[in-house]
């Protein structure tokens, strides 16, 4: 039986450049939707390095098929709520790669810790109001309500999540879908 996550939108279907708040609000529908599948059967060290990996390979494999520029690179950082990094790692050359992304990982990271929604599904939610998040006092470093940030929820588990898995170095919408796609082919991993 395939995941659920198989009939779920992508949110890089979506232009860009064109993020009105119509578009705004569908795509943090899809990514409630996602959010709403996708919770683990359990999570420790040894899935977070799985995780990490597949979102590493899948990334790779994308750059050699050519759907990000031959020089891209991105960061990859797993982290629980309570400090507990479980993977962290840098793909891609310097300087496409380099500390201003780990400015973005914390931010992206302080905005799934306090609203246990997708850094992504919350600055498109702000968006969908008219609003930007400077409005809503999340300002940059300390919150960035942009894609790439995603909550470690636990089947069964419906009051928090208990961490965050953060990819920086593509465009939003990119770094969102990237840990979705790499989920779905990991998806031996949540619960159905």
């Amino acid at each position: 039986m395939a995941h659920p996550i198989h009939a779920v939108d992508h949110v890089n279907a979506f232009d860009p450049a064109g993020l009105s708040s119509q578009t705004s609000a569908k795509i943090a529908s899809i990514v409630a939707q996602q959010e709403a599948v996708l919770r683990f059967r359990k999570f420790d060290s040894d899935i977070a390095w799985e995780v990490g990996n597949v979102v590493r390979e899948t990334f790779l494999a994308a750059r050699a098929a050519g759907r990000h520029a031959v020089n891209s690179g991105i960061v990859i950082h797993i982290e629980t709520f309570t400090g507990h990094t479980l993977f962290s790692c840098a793909v891609g050359p310097s300087p496409t790669v380099g500390p201003d992304n780990w400015i973005w990982v914390r931010g992206k990271f302080n905005v799934v810790k306090r609203f246990n929604v997708s850094s992504l599904r919350k600055g498109r939610e702000i968006a969908a109001n008219g609003q930007t998040p400077e409005q809503k006092g999340l300002n940059f470093p300390e919150f960035a309500c942009h894609g790439g940030a995603f909550p470690i929820w636990l089947a069964g588990c419906d009051v928090a999540p208990i961490g965050a898995i953060v990819v920086s170095g593509l465009p939003q919408l990119e770094d969102h879908q990237l840990i979705i796609d790499s989920f779905a082919k990991a998806d031996q991993l949540f619960h159905v």
